[in-house]
């Protein structure tokens, strides 16, 4: 077997330590971004239900859009390359969704945004007896943020809180009235 040998002239090894400094130079912003984000810096978006929409039922499960307003507290604009998330309740995934659709949040500004939904019809009788004897349900919400500042890669959330069933029918009561 025959090796072969490169030869590489001097201005291409000089190139690449400034190739490496223009690249360092360029994220360190970006990483500044990403700083902020992870220190709390940042506020996070504050969220409001203004619509349900409501498509028929599939094999999958229940397809349905939630049209939200989205404000930004925060003095500079936010931009949403792209969203995951997934719904827990009491254990079981009861909703998931994606959207790949670039949201821009202004600065100190509102924005609505449909979130599509698919509610997994499956998982409702097993919460139905907690459901009936009105004991609070432990709700829990994750996903990933697409975001300019990370290039791309997905930066993770996590909520969780107890809610009754009947603060959850009166937070919706005005969307299902409809």
């Amino acid at each position: 077997m025959m090796m072969r040998r490169y030869r590489f002239p001097i201005r291409s090894v000089l190139l690449y330590p400034a190739l490496l400094a223009l690249l360092m130079s360029c994220l360190t912003p970006l990483g500044c971004g990403v700083r902020r984000l992870t220190q709390g810096e940042l506020l996070p978006p504050e969220v409001q239900l203004k619509g349900l929409g409501l498509q028929p039922p599939g094999k999958q499960g229940w397809p349905l859009v939630c049209v939200l307003a989205v404000k930004n507290p925060n003095p500079m604009t936010i931009k949403v390359l792209g969203y995951d998330y997934q719904v827990w309740v009491e254990g079981q995934r009861l909703a998931q969704g994606a959207s790949g659709t670039p949201i821009t949040l202004p600065a100190q500004g509102e924005t609505t945004v449909e979130v599509p939904v698919l509610l997994k019809l499956k998982t409702l009788p097993g919460m139905l007896p907690k459901v009936l004897q009105e004991e609070p349900l432990t709700v829990e919400i994750a996903g990933g943020l697409r975001l300019p500042q990370t290039l791309g890669f997905r930066v993770p959330f996590r909520f969780r809180e107890k809610v009754t069933p009947q603060q959850g029918l009166e937070h919706l009561s005005p969307f299902l009235s409809q």
